[in-house]
């Protein structure tokens, strides 16, 4: 009965974070942690499921045309890398600051879905030197390129240590900082998110802290949670997108900012 009630919670927490692009990672880690796996391990059981979760919601997201490829591969060539190097090398901490490194990036991440709430001030497309432009689905928005190589490196190596998503701090910084549409950003975030997950994963690989059984026990569940999250997200109203959003990941910080202290 527990592993019933285990299972319909990581289904539930599938759905969710797939409706509004996130991987899942700061409930998954936690959620691992409670029934009594070390953090190396939880840490990459979370990334598989990230992998998986984000990978399930594209596949919906792409049919409705709403990926933005070109953006994509922009930003997550170096988060990829991030998520690589941070997953190889998180066995080189102590658990207690993995730990303290989760709870600031869900500050920050707080601090943005703030903004996201408060402000009315409409983003400007800016033009210039390192601006790229991009027209797609319609919208146009710009992308400063510069900034995109260390945030989006510093983003994935936090994802790969730490087992989150970087779809947590991704999705607002795209909508904040690039003004691009709330679901071109949760849609081209899912393809983010699951290759970030695939690769912090495959830093894990090398270490041997992974439970394979447990994966892919838990992998079939949040895999279903994809596919039903991204379709409820496409028949959503945008500002219905950007408020379960905002909810959600103020849920996260603020659950996770306790669980850490």
């Amino acid at each position: 009965m527990e592993i019933f009630f285990v299972l319909i919670m990581f289904l539930t927490i599938g759905i969710a974070l797939s409706a509004v692009g996130l991987g899942g990672g700061a409930f998954y880690v936690p959620l691992l942690l409670a029934l009594g796996y070390a953090f190396p391990l939880a840490s990459s059981t979370s990334l598989f499921l990230i992998m998986v979760t984000g990978l399930s919601a594209f596949s919906r997201f792409q049919r409705a045309r709403l990926v933005d490829w070109q953006l994509a591969v922009v930003m997550d060539t170096f988060t990829d890398l991030g998520a690589f190097v941070g997953g190889y090398t998180s066995v080189h901490f102590q658990s207690s600051l993995l730990k303290i490194a989760f709870s600031a990036l869900l500050i920050l991440a707080a601090v943005f879905i703030f903004k996201m709430q408060t402000s009315e001030k409409k983003v400007i497309r800016r033009t210039g030197a390192g601006y790229w432009q991009r027209e797609f689905g319609g919208f146009k928005y710009s992308v400063f390129v510069p900034a995109i190589i260390p945030i989006t490196f510093a983003i994935g190596y936090f994802s790969g240590a730490l087992g989150i998503a970087g779809g947590l701090l991704k999705i607002p910084i795209m909508i904040l900082w690039f003004g691009i549409p709330v679901k071109i950003a949760v849609a081209t975030s899912s393809l983010m998110v699951g290759l970030t997950g695939l690769l912090g994963f495959a830093g894990h690989i090398f270490t041997g802290q992974i439970n394979w059984l447990l994966c892919l026990g838990i992998g079939i569940v949040v895999l279903v949670g994809g596919q039903i999250g991204s379709r409820i997200s496409i028949k959503l109203p945008e500002k219905k997108v950007k408020k379960g959003l905002a909810i959600i990941l103020l849920l996260i910080s603020l659950w996770m900012i306790g669980n850490a202290f």
